[in-house]
């Protein structure tokens, strides 16, 4: 070979080359078939240093999978186009995970659109396993399932930059052992969204969480930073301790939105030790245990929130610094402690605000509410419909204590107390330093101890009690007191500008009060607000400590100088959110753009706007309804949206 030819040559093989280590850098795919070639595919990607991708075609793949690197890389298994996710297998053969990814460097993790089974031959080891190191992992469109002799939990994360797992599905078999659906650990952003957990069963190895005996059935998630769970289903799973579908502890944000907790025993959802928590627009129904139970927060939010037939309470929140509930429904809820709708105590802070409690029973006290705070911090309850509930204690719609009380615009009607030892059919309150109790409405409550309507408790000297332009008429006790009951000295108690028939105990003033009618639009039907014609219109006083000022409905609480007695204004001023013009006329354009608001569910310019979603149906069917029988309408000043009717 002469010296030009191998130049030449040279030439050509370094070109060759470098052209294939430029493909290298870029990324490696492979393409398999059979379990030795992903097992193959799976050792040549950790061992480059390269972004490798894996598609796996349609199969059963038995074997026990792994992926080991300390490379920086890029890592991607993925099902070969048009393949579904039930048409790939993964199968552990009872041994232990289908598949283990350890990637200490490996900068990004993703796998997407297979099944994994649980054929793992113990609980605390999963189908599919991660560990990230500084990595982002990503788990799509993943089938987590449980076989039919063997143990294992779904889909197992234990470390990580951070983790999205969306459009992933966890099936439990309780019958084969058990297993949580997703268990995430020690991961600083984690994003779980679009989910579905069922009939999961959780069974926490010791060297796992140490000292839990059962937690998390759908979902446990244990050190992570930030935690948001969007859009997710959990169904039939259970504890034995605490979060049948949900479970989190040592976290420092924690977002729930959107989910749907049905059936899970032990709770829907658990938290413990977590630094802020929203629960917001989420569905709790049939869950044994509670709906919602927390421990050892900082800052909590329930707000749109429903919870419906759980048994075990609602929701609870034990040692929370601060604790706010708004515009949440409670219904149905059943418990065999205090706090039929919910329970929360602390010495922090607790506010209530536009909540629901209605139907909901315990065998202790607060059929709707119980909540007992001992710190220098106020409780207030603003704004707030409490119907039907029962108590076997003290307090069938509403049990709270602390020093500082305010009781603000709140309706109270048809609760009970059924012991014949019980204080307060609607209310029973005990502010240490401080009681607020101004413009609610108290009606048709019974207790079979005393106090029917409202049970006022002084243990002290140094209370002062504030009571104020309220309606507390039409209650029963069998015992003292069938609209109020007093005891305990105080330092001071005004009982002033209210409306009250059977009164027990003695006040240090009570002025202006009236023994009336209140004369309710249609109170057998719901609809408490006082008609024109009613002596407690104009009644109340506007130097009532603590006037709030709205409403129950949002108008305005002082009109033309006077305020009304009880927890609504009357007013025939206020038209209807889609008449943005307001001139009590109605168009079809309105009309229209209302109905697309509420179709889109988006917010309207002036409310209500109750949560997810926003514009409420019988709002929406109400303005058709005018709009179609002629566009004028007016407000005769009863119950909201049936109050707005067509003009003669």
């Amino acid at each position: 070979m002469n010296t030009r030819t191998y130049q030449k040559l040279t030439t050509l093989l370094g070109a060759l080359a470098l052209g294939v280590a430029c493909e290298q850098a870029r990324a490696a795919d492979y393409h398999v078939a059979t379990a030795q070639q992903l097992q193959t595919a799976l050792s040549l990607a950790a061992g480059s240093s390269v972004s490798n991708n894996i598609y796996v075609t349609n199969g059963y793949y038995t074997g026990n999978f792994n992926y080991n690197s300390s490379n920086v890389n890029n890592l991607t298994i993925l099902a070969e186009p048009g393949v579904a996710n039930t048409q790939i297998i993964l199968d552990g053969g009872g041994t232990g995970a289908s598949m283990n990814i350890i990637g200490s460097a490996t900068a990004n993790i993703a796998v997407q659109g297979m099944t994994f089974l649980r054929n793992c031959g113990s609980t605390s080891i999963g189908g599919l396993r991660i560990a990230g190191g500084n990595t982002a992992i990503l788990v799509n469109g993943c089938l987590f399932l449980s076989s039919a002799s063997s143990s294992g939990l779904g889909l197992e994360l234990v470390s990580g930059l951070s983790a999205t797992v969306t459009n992933c599905t966890a099936v439990g078999n309780p019958s084969a052992g058990g297993g949580t659906g997703i268990s995430i650990l020690d991961i600083a952003n984690v994003t779980v969204q679009n989910c579905v957990m069922t009939t999961n069963i959780a069974i926490i190895n010791e060297a796992v969480f140490a000292g839990a005996t059962s937690v998390g059935g759908g979902l446990f998630v244990s050190g992570v930073g930030v935690l948001a769970v969007t859009g997710s289903l959990f169904v039939g799973n259970s504890a034995r301790y605490a979060g049948g579908g949900a479970y989190w502890s040592g976290t420092s944000s924690v977002t729930l939105s959107g989910n749907t907790f049905t059936g899970n025993s032990g709770g829907g959802a658990a938290f413990e030790e977590a630094t802020t928590v929203t629960f917001f627009g989420n569905t709790f129904t049939g869950n044994s245990g509670g709906g919602a139970w927390g421990a050892g927060g900082v800052t909590i939010t329930f707000s749109n929130n429903i919870f419906a037939g759980n048994s075990g309470g609602g929701a609870e929140c034990d040692s929370c610094t601060t604790v706010a509930f708004s515009d949440n429904i409670f219904a149905g809820n059943t418990a065999a402690a205090p706090g039929g709708g919910v329970c929360c105590s602390d010495d922090g802070t607790a506010t209530f605000s536009g909540n629901n409690f209605t139907s909901n029973t315990c065998l202790g006290s607060g059929g709707g509410v119980y909540c007992s705070f001992y710190g220098a911090n106020p409780t207030t309850i603003s704004g707030n419909t409490f119907q039907q509930n029962t108590a076997s204690a003290s307090g069938g719609g509403l049990y709270a204590s602390g020093p500082t009380i305010n009781l603000l615009n709140n309706l109270v009607v048809k609760n009970a107390g059924t012991n014949t030892t019980s204080q307060g059919g609607g209310v029973w309150v005990d502010a240490s330093a401080t009681l607020n109790m101004i413009n609610n409405a108290v009606f048709g409550n019974t207790s079979a101890g005393s106090g029917g309507g409202v049970a006022y408790l002084v243990t002290g000297t140094v209370e002062l009690m504030n009571v104020y332009n309220n309606i507390i008429w039409g209650n029963f006790a069998t015992g003292g007191g069938g609209d109020v009951y007093l005891s305990g000295t105080g330092q001071k108690k005004v009982f002033d500008f209210n409306d009250v028939d059977n009164m027990y105990g003695v006040w240090d003033i009570a002025l202006n009060n009236t023994n009336v009618s209140p004369q309710f639009f249609d109170p057998v039907n719901g609809d408490y607000h006082v008609q024109s014609t009613s002596p407690c219109k104009g009644a109340g006083t506007t130097n009532a400590p603590s006037l709030p000022a709205t409403d129950l409905d949002g108008n305005p609480r002082v009109i033309n100088g006077a305020v009304d007695m009880g927890c609504y204004e009357f007013t025939t001023s206020v038209t209807h959110p889609v008449d943005t013009n307001g001139v009590f006329v109605i168009t079809a354009a309105e009309f229209n753009a209302y109905a697309a608001a509420w179709k889109n569910g988006q917010t309207w310019t002036n409310g209500p706007n109750p949560g997810p979603n926003p514009v409420p149906a019988n709002y929406m069917t109400r303005a058709g309804y005018l709009m179609t029988n002629g566009g004028a309408y007016y407000n005769d000043g009863s119950a909201r949206p049936t109050n707005w009717k067509i003009k003669p």
